[in-house]
């Protein structure tokens, strides 16, 4: 494990989706954007100030946080990874009460490895449409395509929006009619792949592997060297596909979310 490459990725996935609003607390940062996915809505304690030997500090900057998440109407949800600060808050956190939830794996691979190379997307009546800033009409696919709730779009809106680094929203076309989407951010020599997902009547059609082929492409062209997602342990067929790419697993995440 090494941690340099996760402190990368992290910061790089923290300015690839980023939240509405952050607070700083000594070293812990708060995002909060509308309740909308718990990366942006959760505690990230990526570094620590003061004694955090000692439990009752600890507990009284979690009390803050609580605070802060209930006076918005939030759940309090700490993210944890594996540079937590202090390195012992996961089980404080447990002694707490929260509950561990959506164990997730990050994935790296490099963009020189023949599975990722370019290949041809206009074959067999697919095309793909590349668009490097906000898309109202790559939303509407992507809201269809991972069914969600009309509440959330606002929020999900906002933050796709709010993308400071280059980014991409790509939209995978089969005979003119929209079949899979994704989302790519580079930043330096990473590229964040984000939002991948095909329509319902389209899966098991390798539209995913055509979108795999697409973006580590365009991130190619734009100085990325590795490419890194998020996929949780339980979406099994995912894992499988990222494996077939050349992607491996370089460390998991998880949330406490507070009972």
């Amino acid at each position: 494990m090494n941690p340099l490459l996760i402190r990368a990725v992290e910061e790089a996935s923290l300015n690839a989706w980023p939240a509405h609003q952050t607070v700083v607390d000594r070293g812990w940062l708060l995002r909060f954007a509308g309740g909308h996915t718990r990366r942006a809505n959760s505690v990230n304690p990526i570094y620590a100030t003061g004694d955090m030997t000692d439990f009752s500090e600890v507990r009284e900057q979690i009390r803050r946080c609580e605070e802060c998440y209930r006076s918005r109407g939030q759940p309090v949800v700490f993210k944890i990874t594996p540079l937590v600060k202090p390195a012992d808050l996961d089980a404080h956190l447990d002694r707490l009460g929260y509950r561990a939830e959506a164990s997730t794996g990050v994935w790296l691979a490099p963009l020189e490895q023949p599975s990722l190379h370019r290949g041809s997307f206009q074959a067999d009546g697919m095309q793909v449409k590349c668009e490097t800033t906000f898309s109202e009409s790559w939303l509407a696919d992507f809201v269809t395509f991972s069914q969600t709730t009309d509440a959330a779009v606002p929020a999900l809106r906002r933050i796709l929006k709010q993308i400071l680094p280059l980014h991409c929203f790509i939209t995978l076309y089969h005979q003119s009619t929209p079949v899979a989407c994704g989302l790519g951010v580079v930043e330096g020599a990473l590229l964040g792949l984000f939002d991948i997902v095909t329509a319902a009547s389209a899966r098991g059609k390798g539209y995913g592997t055509q979108l795999l082929l697409a973006l580590p492409a365009w991130g190619k062209d734009n100085g990325a060297a590795y490419a890194y997602l998020q996929v949780m342990d339980e979406n099994i067929p995912a894992q499988r596909l990222y494996e077939k790419r050349g992607f491996t697993e370089i460390y998991k995440y998880w949330y406490r979310v507070l009972s």
